[in-house]
């Protein structure tokens, strides 16, 4: 680069691999050790005094602090682009978390009806606590205009619904929650930072499930939130920050990191921010990769007898193709789709044929995975938040995984046509 020259900004995998983690820091360790001690030893009882009362900077307990997981919180702080983040034992628990932090009893939260079906029970499960989701479909500016109420404390969607696959416009969604005088949680878990950054759109707090393709393996559960520090809290609606109102827009993550993440205890064990922290490495490589492999199978799927209204946000049919190229990083349009096979029979048929794909419920895996939605991840759902969530009895969800194309292509092809001559899954007939 000459003298005077702009810096380009570089990508995320350079980020992960040069500047989010210095072997300096660790006796010249390539990567960040493992921490795997619930506790920490200090010489004297004064030094630990000051660590408690957040006068000295240092660790204590392996619930309020530990390194490995800090190197993970910073890690993907930086990729999101945010101020603070926060890891959690799971997604689950990074959206309670959220939640308990900036609402009480009586206040309401305005969702889409595309959401994850586990998202949708634990928003039904804290109606008890009295804090009550209010869904709007579709998911516009004026409806969501229309959904707010003086109790109203802030918006949430996911950046791509799970399993509707709609896509969410953040900027527009993002205005209209800031002229409402509103935060915006996005949960950014589908598209990763590597599609998108929400928060560089006007999002005010991003959650995403780390188990998924952050740690884009299968081997840990986990959960980060990170907050742009955009939103101003002091408002006297917002009152239940208390003494954290003084810190404007801090007060989120400074309530959070002292009051209900501390005190709940939904901490992340440290071999999981390990494992997490490895992933994030190759997290730009896997999504450009599954991206690809993604869209191609869609296409492949619409060609095949027995599959029909197949589902990609990047189909040249898909109604948000152009916010798909618009809004994401080079178009990548994600590493889910779904098809529809003509009766929940034929769904679980393809399923059991399959040789390649794994049937779970998870996404994000280096291994494609599928899933029959409506009897798993949406058993507990009513038939309307089934019908509001795109899912039917004979829609099979797929997450792409790194396998190669063909044979992915192949091992579809092959089920379908299993199913469709009446064969057993041990090749006998029906």
């Amino acid at each position: 680069m000459t003298m005077g020259e702009k810096k380009i900004q570089p990508d995320i995998s350079t980020v992960m691999l040069h500047e989010a983690y210095d072997p300096a820091g660790h006796l010249g360790a390539t990567c960040m050790p493992l921490f795997q001690n619930s506790a920490f030893a200090h010489r004297t009882a004064e030094e630990l005094e000051a660590i408690f009362a957040n006068r000295a900077a240092g660790f204590a307990y392996s619930r309020i602090g530990n390194p490995t997981v800090n190197s993970f919180e910073e890690r993907i702080r930086r990729a999101e682009g945010g101020m603070f983040a926060t890891a959690t034992a799971s997604g689950s628990a990074a959206i309670t978390s959220t939640v308990l932090t900036i609402f009480r009893s009586g206040d309401e939260i305005i969702l889409p009806t595309g959401l994850y079906g586990g998202t949708i029970d634990l928003f039904r499960d804290l109606e008890a606590f009295g804090i009550h989701a209010v869904y709007v479909d579709p998911f516009t500016p004026e409806n969501v205009e229309a959904a707010v109420t003086q109790h109203t404390k802030a918006v949430f969607a996911e950046t791509i619904g799970n399993p509707k696959l709609n896509v969410i416009d953040i900027r527009e969604i993002a205005d209209c929650a800031h002229r409402l005088g509103l935060p915006f949680i996005v949960d950014n878990t589908t598209a990763t930072p590597v599609l998108i950054r929400p928060l560089s759109l006007g999002a005010d707090i991003v959650i995403h499930s780390a188990s998924k393709y952050i740690n884009g393996n299968g081997s840990a559960i986990s959960g980060v939130i990170i907050d742009g520090g955009s939103f101003d809290w002091s408002d006297e609606k917002y009152a239940v920050m208390g003494e954290y109102q003084k810190y404007k827009k801090g007060a989120f993550s400074a309530r959070l990191k002292n009051t209900i993440w501390r005190d709940t205890g939904p901490c992340l064990a440290p071999m999981h921010a390990w494992l997490n922290n490895a992933g994030l490495e190759t997290l730009g490589l896997r999504m450009k990769k599954i991206c690809y492999n993604a869209s191609r199978l869609a296409e492949a799927l619409m060609e095949m007898r027995g599959a029909f209204d197949v589902h990609y946000p990047g189909l040249p049919k898909s109604p948000w193709k152009e916010l798909v190229e618009r809004q994401f990083d080079n178009g990548l349009a994600g590493g889910i789709l779904t098809f529809r096979t003509g009766s929940k029979e034929k769904a679980f048929s393809v399923i059991n044929h399959l040789q390649y794909a794994l049937n779970l419920s998870n996404v994000g895996d280096s291994k494609t995975l599928v899933v029959h939605p409506s009897s798993t991840i949406f058993s507990h759902a009513s038939a309307a938040k089934k019908k509001a969530a795109g899912v039917y009895e004979d829609l099979i969800r797929v997450s792409v995984g790194l396998e190669d194309i063909g044979d992915l292509i192949h091992d579809f092809e092959q089920a379908l046509e299993k199913c469709r001559k009446g064969e057993g899954q041990d090749g006998s007939g029906l």
